[in-house]
């Protein structure tokens, strides 16, 4: 059943109004009619099964059959910086992390990004931001969540590793790393008795450089709020590999990738 994220302020009583891309797809690319059924998300937990009374030109509108609420779509809460690449493989990063169920996800801006982004006219900045989300909540619909992750604003080191500095595991990745693997890090895990606690979601913050990746003077920066530097072995990955590298371990270990669909 097609999957639609809507504002809040859409519904009225047991009614939805579906307006804008979403409703232009509805009608012209997936050719969905009246008296069919879609699944209506308002990002806050809510799920509706909506039975379609109107699909026209711009809008379509439908009344709510059956709802359902979940608190979140994870037991973990990942915060992903990640060194803003170049061309188009932040959109790549950004929908393969919202399927692997992360929370929010920072464009930071380092030394070795290839994109200079102070160059950026403040407006193309703005258009990447809503590109980004964008596709965030295409992805978020694809994957059956039902909360679409924040593309932040665009971050400087400092100012990242100052808003998650109280994460209860914070990770950078660095290639350099030589004392410290991800799997040693990771093998004994301190954070098993706070997922074991009742009303507890874990934040874990995690850093991943551009394709030049982490200076050291960046890597010290990070372990000066707390973040701990690991690497990931032998090879060296392409930053979009890292990024989907990562997340997935994670989640294996700490969420719900792998598990039983609920």
């Amino acid at each position: 059943m097609h999957r639609f994220f809507v504002n809040r302020d859409s519904f009225v009583n047991d009614h939805v109004k579906i307006t804008g891309d979403d409703a232009e797809q509805m009608r012209k690319v997936l050719r969905i009619k009246e008296g069919e059924e879609v699944v209506v998300l308002d990002g806050l937990g809510w799920e509706y099964r909506v039975l379609l009374k109107e699909v026209k030109r711009g809008y379509a509108t439908g009344e709510v059959k059956f709802k359902d609420f979940k608190v979140e779509d994870s037991k973990i809460k990942i915060i992903l910086g990640q060194g803003i690449p170049k061309g188009d493989k932040m959109d790549f990063i950004i929908q393969k992390a919202t399927e692997l169920g992360v929370h929010e996800i920072v464009p930071l801006k380092l030394e070795r990004c290839v994109v200079k982004i102070e160059s950026f006219p403040t407006q193309s900045i703005g258009t990447r931001t809503k590109r980004w989300q964008r596709i965030a909540k295409e992805s978020a619909e694809q994957s059956l969540r039902r909360f679409i992750p924040l593309i932040n604003d665009i971050y400087d080191l400092k100012e990242f590793c100052g808003k998650y500095k109280d994460g209860d595991l914070k990770i950078v990745l660095y290639e350099g790393e030589k004392k410290r693997g991800l799997k040693d890090l990771l093998g004994r895990p301190p954070l098993y008795p706070l997922l074991r606690k009742e009303g507890k979601r874990v934040v874990i913050a995690i850093i991943v450089g551009p394709e030049g990746g982490l200076s050291g003077e960046e890597v010290e920066v990070a372990n000066s709020y707390g973040f701990v530097s690991a690497g990931l072995g032998q090879r060296i990955l392409r930053t979009d590999t890292v990024a989907l590298t990562i997340l997935s371990i994670v989640q294996f270990l700490y969420g719900d990738l792998g598990g039983v669909r609920e």
